[in-house]
Order: structure tokens, then sequence, then C-alpha cells
């Protein structure tokens, strides 16, 4: 009756109204109705304030249901809902006000709706964090990169100037493709009064400029798509005008740190990057800042190195058989002690001993005598006897034990089998092992404390390592071309042969056989890497000398034992490419890195497929006139078009007809002009417009 009277609080509380709705809303919070959820978990609340768990599931269904607020109101706002969305906000907000998640939301959204209404209908309304970001990479993509020099005519078919200062050089050329030139205020002579000649036949506008920068020692950077300046070339100019650009390349295929490092440093290196430069490993980059020809150079070098490794998939097959057997035959006699061979023991028990009296005692001054002995020759008077019955002595007088004897007929025969496949993979220079068994605990230490420190007992510490057992490979591969693998390999086969107690702990002795190599092979080559085979054979004799060695009876007087052991041990690999190493995107002679000071990098050219115009039959001898422009069609220009020190090349090219100019008039090229102190003669040709 007690027991049933504590009892009934429990059911009375099981069944009242708060239970019922904790189970109902646990029913609504299954089907994912979170705010069916919250309304039977706040009831249940309502009629139980202090009950935990109606407060923990409250708790927990408010979180919930405005996350699934916040999900459906952030789709109906991308989807230009915003109303909607608003409202499915206020519910998140309801649901759990401390979410400061949907009061953001709410906040944004209506930022939102007031924009859209003062705004032109129909125009899309972004929320503030889409505007910020908006901003921001409009800002970064505003970012000019290094200045492209994008010249009129690209190509100068025939020009040679002789004995002139490299102003005028870099002016003829100038206008040649209809580019400007400006020259540092400093001046760009280093020698007063030097001239130089130059001679270019079919080279494009940046070979000119190279190659008049290079005989004049000047140097040259594009600082408008249409226009250059040239200084004088060194150190302390370049410092001054060269400009520099900063970049930032990732390494996309280094999987460790280690791979990262070495990609980074050998970039470094070769780039001859001593400053602007930095490692970022978190996000594997690599920032460099440096001059437009460096950073070419780090991207091709940086495309070179971040290659995809190879890989390698290796099938083992692990074949292993052992066969024991093992043949007892014979009959063995047996001591009294139970152990093999034949001992006879003869004990002298005479019938009637004579008894002797014992020591006498000190201090007592008599001898009393001592008990009859009981015949069992146990004592030491057992063995006495008178001289009288000496010659009457016969076999009662004697005793033996006859030894057991056991015939023994056994035939023990164990074979195990076992067939391993599996199959590793592993990239190219990494390490791959595999293990197929298990660990075996071994005591490495112990220490005992036979006496114990003050406050404290005797204690005993046992230290385990854990061996593995089984089959374990250990490779690690190297792709050598395409077709070529270089392995080194270790392959450990162990089992448990026996235990054995060592001062009082039962150890394993483990058997291992192993075989470790390094191999060449090719791809799908199968190569036997361990061919063990082990025969023995043991014969043991043991019986009665003499009788155990008889052909036929030595089998009643001694035990013949045979143990034939058949070991079989086979490994073999089969290594296969999955993944070879790409040699596209190295070259054959290398890419021109400019000189020992100055990085430089050239680039192909490309084949142009619109000829140049040749000189018009009218030209004046005294110069050879450029190429028509496709961009402005050529009018013939009278005026004056020939500088001193130009010689005229004809042009081999066939005559190219080109359309009139739109409005069919003449266009004048104001970079014609002579440069200073150039005689003139009259000739008509064509002219593209300036710059």
């Amino acid at each position: 009756m007690c027991a049933l009277a504590l009892m009934v609080p429990p059911l009375s509380a099981r069944n009242r109204k708060g239970d019922k709705l904790l189970k109902a809303g646990q029913e609504a919070e299954s089907l994912k109705d979170y705010d069916a959820a919250l309304s039977y978990y706040n009831q249940a609340v309502s009629t139980d304030s202090n009950e935990p768990a109606y407060l923990l599931a409250d708790q927990r269904i408010r979180g919930r249901a405005a996350e699934a607020h916040v999900i459906v109101g952030q789709r109906l706002q991308s989807e230009g809902k915003l109303e909607e969305a608003l409202a499915q906000f206020e519910k998140a907000f309801m649901a759990d006000p401390s979410s400061q998640v949907s009061l953001q939301y709410i906040r944004d959204t209506t930022a939102m709706i007031k924009e859209r209404a003062a705004g032109p209908a129909g125009a899309p309304v972004l929320t503030p964090a889409e505007r910020t970001r908006q901003e921001m990479e409009k800002r970064i993509n505003s970012l000019e990169g290094p200045p492209v020099l994008r010249p009129i005519n690209s190509q100068i078919s025939n020009l040679r100037i002789n004995n002139q200062p490299a102003r005028v050089l870099y002016e003829s050329v100038g206008k040649l493709a209809g580019i400007n030139v400006l020259f540092d205020p400093a001046g760009i002579e280093t020698a007063a009064g030097k001239n130089y000649n130059i001679d270019l036949n079919n080279v494009t506008l940046q070979e000119a400029l190279n190659y008049v920068a290079l005989q004049t020692h000047t140097f040259w950077k594009p600082i408008s798509q249409n226009a250059i300046f040239v200084t004088q070339e060194s150190d302390p100019k370049r410092q001054e005008y060269q400009d520099e650009v900063v970049k930032i390349f990732y390494i996309q295929n280094a999987s460790t740190p280690n791979e990262f490092t070495e990609i980074f440093n050998a970039v470094r290196t070769a780039a001859r990057l001593t400053v602007g430069v930095q490692a970022v490993p978190t996000q594997n980059a690599i920032i460099t800042r440096g001059s437009v020809d460096t950073m070419m150079l780090v991207e091709k070098l940086v495309h070179d190195l971040d290659r995809p490794k190879a890989e390698v998939v290796v099938d083992v097959i692990v074949m292993s058989v052992n066969r024991t057997v093992t043949t007892n035959l014979g009959a063995t006699l047996l001591t009294p002690t139970g152990e093999a061979g034949l001992k006879v023991p003869f004990v002298f028990t005479p019938r009637n001993p004579t008894t002797t009296p014992s020591t006498p005692s000190t201090g007592t001054g008599s001898n009393p005598p001592t008990t009859p002995s009981t015949g069992t020759g146990s004592s030491s008077s057992s063995s006495l006897i008178t001289i009288a019955r000496a010659g009457h002595l016969t076999s009662a007088d004697y005793s033996t034990t006859f030894p057991n004897a056991v015939v023994q007929a056994m035939l023990n025969d164990a074979s195990t089998r076992i067939l391993q496949r599996p199959q590793v993979r592993a990239t190219d220079g990494g390490k791959a092992a595999v293990l197929i068994g298990s660990s075996i605990p071994i005591v490495s230490g112990s220490l005992n404390s036979a006496v114990a420190t003050p406050g404290s007992i005797p204690y005993a510490t046992t230290q385990f390592q854990q061996v593995p057992v089984g089959t374990q490979i250990e490779f690690a591969p190297h792709v050598n071309g395409t077709e070529d693998i270089s392995m080194h390999i270790k392959v450990e086969l162990s089992n448990v042969l026996q235990r054995i107690t060592i001062a009082g702990v039962e150890q394993p002795v483990i058997g291992k056989q192993t075989d470790e190599a390094d191999l060449r092979m090719r791809d799908g080559e199968v190569t036997i890497i361990g061919g063990l085979s082990d025969k023995e054979l043991n014969s043991t004799i043991a019986g009665l000398p003499g009788l155990a060695n008889l052909p036929l009876l030595g089998y009643a007087f001694g035990t013949r034992t045979k143990t034939k052991t058949d070991n079989e041990i086979l490994i073999a690999m089969v290594p296969h490419i999955i993944r070879a190493l790409d040699f596209s995107a190295v070259g054959g002679l290398g890419v021109y890195a400019g000189s020992e000071r100055v990085i430089r990098v050239e680039r192909r050219r490309e084949p142009s497929n619109t000829a140049p115009a040749p000189a018009p039959a009218s030209a004046a001898p005294g110069v050879t006139a450029p190429p028509a422009s496709p961009l402005s069609p050529a009018s013939p220009t009278p005026g004056p078009a020939t500088a001193p020190g130009i010689v005229p090349t004809p042009n081999p090219r066939p005559p190219v007809t080109t359309p009139p100019a739109p409005n069919n008039s003449p266009v004048t090229n104001p970079q014609t002009s002579n440069p200073p102190g150039a005689s003139t003669t009259p000739a008509t040709t064509s002219r593209p417009p300036g710059p």
C-alpha cells in the first residue's frame, strides 16, 4: 500500500494538462511545425512555470522557430518581395526576442522598402550589405593596371637612320608608329654630341624601342596608350621612374606546408626578389611587388612549379601457406613420478626392526625408552636388525614400485592459408602504409616499491607497449617520367608463435618476416618482392637405450616423433600510374629574363593578317613612308616628310587598296615635321592621324 501511495503522484503528474501539451508540442516539432510547437510549449509553461521539462522545451523551440522564419524571409527578400519578407522577420523576432539577426533584417528590409518607394519604379533595390560589397568591388576594379601601349601602327617595315642623336631616333620611331615621345627634362644623352646609326627591317614597335634603348643606353616606359617616357639607364633613374605593380599568386597544388615553402623559396630565388615578396601560408598565397616584367616572370615560375603531383595506386597480393604435420607413435615406460623412462627403486623394509634408544635429555639423568617403530622405514631405527636374523632375510623384507606404460599414436595436421589483396594509393614523393592485423600489448617496463613511503602504501607500476601484428606494408613511390615508378617498399608479416611467462607475466613470442627493397618498375609490371619457401623435417626417438633403436620392437620400448613443417610466402606488387606528370609547360630553351640588374621579358610576335601599304609612287627619295593605318584611311597630303640620315628603302610588297576617308578630305599628320636641322624634300605621302 505504501508503494502504491508513492506511485500516485507520478501518475497524476503524467496525466495532467501540461504533459498533454508537451506531448502535442513534441509531435508538432517532429513535423517541423515550429510555430505550433511553440504555442503548445507556451501553454504548457503557463500551466506550471516551475516545471524544467516545459521550460527547456520552450527555450529550445524559440531558436528553431526564429531560424525557420529568417530563412524564409531571406528567400523572399532575394526575390524582391520585401513586405512579405518583413513579415517573416517580424515573426522571427516575436518567436525569439533575443535574436539580433532578425532585428537586423527588420531594419535592413524597412530601409529597402523606403528606398524602393523613393526611387524609380522597377529599379533593383540592394541590401546595405550588398550595396557595401558592390561599392568595394567597384573601387577595387577601378584600380588601373600598368599602362599598355596601343600604337596606331605597331609594325615598322623599313627604317634606316645614320648619325643622329638618341632624341631623333626615338622621335622617328614614334612618328612612324603614331605615338608621342616624352623625354626626361634632365636629358637622355650620356655623352654630349654622340650620334648613333640604326637600321630596322620588319620589326614591331616594342622591338624597335628596345633596340634604340640598348644602343643609346636609355630606358623607356609607356605612360599611356599612345605615349612613352624616355630617360637615362641607371639605377637611380630606374628607382625613380620604373613603375611597380602588386599581385597575389595562389598555390593550388601544394598539399603540405613544406611543399608551399619549397615553391615560395624557388620563386623568390629564381626571380631574384630580395624585397617585395611575402608568403601567406594560411592562404597558400604569395604576395609580390615589382616591375611588370618581374610579375610576368613570377607568374611563369608559379605556373610551371604549381603542377599536380603524380599519383600511384599499388595492388599488393600477399599469399601465405603454413602447414605443420606432427606424428607421434610408440610405447613409453613412465617412472613413478610420471616421467618417461625406466626408473625402478628397491626399498629395504625389514619386518621386525630393532628399536634404538633415544639420546638422554640433559639434566634429567634418565633414558626413557623410545616408542617402537611402525615398520614403514621412515624412522632411522627401522633399518636395524639383529645379527642373528641377518642370515634369514627374504623377499618379504624388500619393496619396489613397477613402472607404468603408455602407448601413443597421435597425428596433428595444422594448415593455414592467407590471401590478402590490399590496394594503396599515394602521391609522388609521399608515404603510404597499411596494416591488416591487430596490436598486442607487451610489457616494456615495471617498477615495484616494496617499502612504503610515509603516508602511502607499497605500489607496483607496469608499462605496456603496443606492437602491431599482421601484414604491414609501407612504400614511398616516385614517378619517373610517364611510365616508370621508383619505390622504397617494406613488407612485414608477423604473427604470435607462442606465449611464455617471464617474471610472472605472460609475454607473446612474435615471429616476423620482413622484405625491404628499392625497386624501379614500369606501369602495370608485376614484381615479386618476397618469395619464401621453408621446409623442415624433425625426427625424435625417446625410449630405452638399445631397445628403442630396434627396427620393429623399438615402437614397444620407445616413442618416435616426426614433425614436418612447410611454409610458403609470396608477395607480389603491381603499380599503376593514375595521374602522370605534366611537362607540357616546360620550355626547351627557357624564358628570356633580361640582364643581371634588370628583369625584362619578351613576348612572341603574333602573326598579322593585314599587310602594310606600300610607299606611294610620288614619295621623295629621302624617306620611307609608314604604312597606312587601318584606323585612319590614308589620303595624299603634300608637305615635308624627309629627315636627314633617313635612307629610302623600296617596299617589295604589292599595293593595298584602302577605302577613302568618310569625309573625303585629306588628313594631315602633325608629327611629320622634320627634326631641327633637317633638310626637306617635297613629297606626297599618306600619314596616319596623330595620337
